[in-house]
């Protein structure tokens, strides 16, 4: 219980700055981790170190990314919490001295339990009085009582109960996150839903310590917010990432043990627990390789820092990843993958990317960021890809992301952008170019494409030479799909001369998947000629290609 003389002597220096020293300490974790990836880790990665001791080393560095990722997300609560408490003490403390200032206006003496006595023979107004200004102190102090209660117990509840490896503890910063957000009043409505540039804006308007705030409170929403720096996103969405792997790993458990429980196992009534297993483990088992795929451990000699710009596994979920960072990169490629893409598939889609930017930087591309987009609900089946509903819906999406990009990108270094779709994913692309607004490409690539609903390369905004399309050995797509995306000219597909786009060579290619195989590389270094914008190194069947970029 806070006491009368407590409150009325209190002095509040002490909380502003543990307050400042909390958010100081944020900074300082945030910029460790900052420094452990780009300092370290990126030089390390592009060096093109490997073997034992490189893997051991890369495995030091992730497991320390991840501490300092956890210790930054719960410093960033209590600087929140302590000021809340502060403004809430300060604020009962006013309304204490005023009541006191009015007992010594009226004569009225207040003791330090803070009963209240009128004078000898005050008469039954002054009574009154005085009754009514002690129920107001006991109401103050009462106040007073809970805002240091809730300081305690809130900064209590951030402290970890024990030391724990792995995933587990993203939860527990979910849930403070959410908590430290209720109990200090942080309001998801402030962010806005607009446009990349509005996002932009207000974001670069914010002091420091609300950024802080809502990253803490609100990672699920800061982390899908087209217009938001890389770094922010990124942040936003591994905390998401760590939490969806604690709760499928919790709800597998639990799953396991009921089926445990049950006579008969899976020849019985555990037919049920054991599918809804199956179906966790795939789910688990794609978000862990996913996550993998964000380590700083390479798959081959040289590469460069991940990015997770958008995270969810609600339905078949959404991913999208960037290899290098998109914000200071000098040439940046969006991939749209097509049809029966989800989270499970996430990594292989990675993985494309990945051979992608291998090719961009042995091209000369190291300025370069390649970027998935699985940021739209693909098609399940081949029925479903014969609608294009998906691909309208998706378009919209897909053109707020590049948008954002160019909206967060750093104009010092340069900015050219391609957006690359393979499959249903050209449709997609074809789609937002044509859509209101266009799409803010430099160049549009549809390999593997079943049309783009246009008849025409200069449909798309970019100019016809800066549209360019592949078609692969063996890949029947394009002919499936011809009828029903070729629309208003039947038979005329993106690979086709008439349509008007710069084909290039695909020699050792086969199938619809076969155009990021690093064995056969002749795909993979004409789409790095086209994102680097050296455009005179892409082997071309026809059409004509832009000067290079300078």
């Amino acid at each position: 219980m806070v006491t009368l003389a407590q409150l009325r002597d209190a002095g509040f220096n002490a909380l502003d700055a543990a307050a400042r020293d909390w958010t100081a300490l944020a900074v300082d974790l945030d910029g460790a981790g900052a420094r452990t990836a780009s300092g370290v880790a990126g030089p390390l990665l592009a060096s093109g170190w490997t073997g034992a001791d490189a893997d051991a080393g890369y495995r030091s560095l992730d497991r320390q990314d991840t501490e300092l990722r956890l210790a930054a997300q719960e410093a960033c609560g209590v600087g929140p919490l302590v000021e809340t408490a502060a403004t809430e003490l300060r604020s009962a403390q006013s309304s204490l001295v005023a009541l006191l200032a009015d007992a010594s206006r009226y004569g009225l003496a207040v003791a330090d339990d803070g009963r209240v006595t009128p004078p000898p023979g005050a008469e039954a107004t002054e009574e009154a009085r005085a009754t009514r200004l002690a129920a107001a102190i006991t109401d103050v102090l009462a106040r007073a009582a809970e805002a240091d209660a809730f300081l305690g117990d809130a900064v209590g509840h951030l402290a970890p109960d024990a030391v724990r490896d792995g995933m587990d503890r993203w939860a527990d910063a979910v849930a403070d996150g959410r908590m430290v957000a209720m109990l200090a009043g942080i309001d998801a409505s402030r962010i806005p839903q607009g446009g990349p540039e509005a996002v932009r804006a207000w974001w670069d308007a914010l002091p420091e310590s609300d950024r802080r705030r809502f990253l803490v409170a609100c990672p699920e929403i800061l982390g899908g917010l087209d217009g938001l720096p890389a770094v922010v996103r990124d942040r936003a969405n591994r905390v998401v990432l760590g939490a969806t792997e604690d709760a499928l790993r919790k709800e597998l458990a639990a799953e396991q043990a009921k089926l445990a429980g049950v006579t008969g196992g899976t020849r019985g009534s555990g037919v049920r627990f054991a599918v809804r297993i199956d179906e966790l483990s795939a789910r688990l088992g794609a978000i862990e390789a996913l996550r993998s795929r964000l380590d700083f451990a390479p798959d081959g000699p040289g590469t460069a820092v991940s990015y997770l710009l958008g995270f969810s596994a609600k339905g078949d979920g959404r991913a999208v990843v960037a290899v290098g960072d998109p914000d200071r990169a000098r040439n940046t490629a969006v991939f749209v993958p097509g049809m029966g893409v989800g989270i499970e598939d996430a990594h292989k889609e990675v993985d494309r990317v990945r051979a992608l930017w291998t090719a961009a930087r042995d091209a000369g591309g190291r300025d370069t960021s390649t970027i998935t987009w699985l940021g739209y609900d693909t098609p399940d089946s081949l029925t479903h890809a014969l609608n294009p509903e998906q691909a309208k819906d998706a378009a919209p999406q897909l053109g707020k992301f590049v948008s954002g990009l160019r909206a967060t990108h750093d104009p010092a270094a340069g900015g050219h952008v391609t957006v690359i779709g393979h499959s249903y994913g050209s449709l997609v692309v074809g789609e937002a170019a044509r859509g209101p607004g266009g799409l803010r490409a430099d160049d549009i690539v549809a390999v593997g494409s079943p049309g783009m609903h246009a008849h025409d390369a200069a449909q798309f905004g970019v100019g016809r030479e800066h549209v360019w399309v592949a078609r692969a050995e063996g890949d029947h797509v394009p002919v499936l799909g011809g009828m029903a995306y070729t629309a208003p000219v039947i038979g005329v597909t993106p690979d086709d001369r008439e349509f008007g786009a710069n084909r290039f060579t695909t020699d050792g290619a086969r199938g619809h998947s076969g155009y990021w195989n690093p064995k056969h590389p002749d795909s993979l270094d004409n789409q790095a000629a086209i994102i680097t914008g050296q455009y005179d190194r892409v082997q071309l069947m026809w059409g004509a290609a832009p000067p290079p970029r300078e």
